[in-house]
């Protein structure tokens, strides 16, 4: 969770990182000509830190506090709609990486998600009928195309979800999961 403007810089550099394979001047010049997916995913990821930053720093503190709340809400609802991307501020750990942004919705809706996981294009990852019922992930976790997670559900650290897969219950680290429903096909081993 961002807390200060150390905890800012931080969360952007490693989505920086993540997401931008290469950081010069003429790439990041190319992007306003020919943009492309990492680009895009870094701009809105950027946003989201902003913003988060904006929420849990500036927030009712004063009336420019409120004020970058309201500016910095309206940049990220409107990068958001652009490239079909929705995840709620304060859930998503740092280092998040977004292989593809074009050809598919984004969304998250949950309680945590840990550093270093990536989520492509059509994953959702959502509340099942309440809104106690958000899913908690653990951290190196890659969600593939078109993967749904739903429920209070609980799912370990290095886990890979398949394409097209569907999650409702808890999955333990260190595994591959594939299939709807989801089934662990393969356990990871430390070597």
């Amino acid at each position: 969770m961002i807390k200060s403007k150390e905890d800012l810089g931080f969360y952007i550099n490693e989505d920086r990182k993540r997401n931008m394979k290469r950081n010069s001047l003429l790439y990041n010049l190319c992007y306003y000509i020919f943009p492309n997916d990492n680009m895009m995913a870094f701009k809105y990821l950027k946003s989201l830190r902003k913003l988060e930053y904006a929420i849990n720093c500036k927030k009712g503190k004063s009336i420019w506090g409120n004020l970058l709340y309201l500016y910095r809400r309206g940049v990220n609802a409107y990068l958001g709609k652009k490239y079909s991307i929705n995840i709620l501020p304060n859930c998503v750990g740092y280092g998040f990486y977004i292989p593809h942004v074009v050809g598919g919705g984004l969304i998250i809706n949950c309680k945590s998600i840990g550093n270093y996981c990536s989520a492509n294009a059509g994953v959702v990852v959502g509340i099942n009928h309440t809104k106690d019922s958000k899913p908690l992930i653990g951290n190196h976790v890659d969600m593939n195309i078109g993967c749904k997670i739903v429920g209070k559900i609980t799912i370990g650290d290095n886990v890979t979800i398949g394409p097209n897969s569907v999650i409702y219950k808890d999955v333990p680290s260190n595994c591959v999961v594939l299939g709807v429903p989801g089934v662990i096909i393969k356990r990871k081993t430390d070597d």
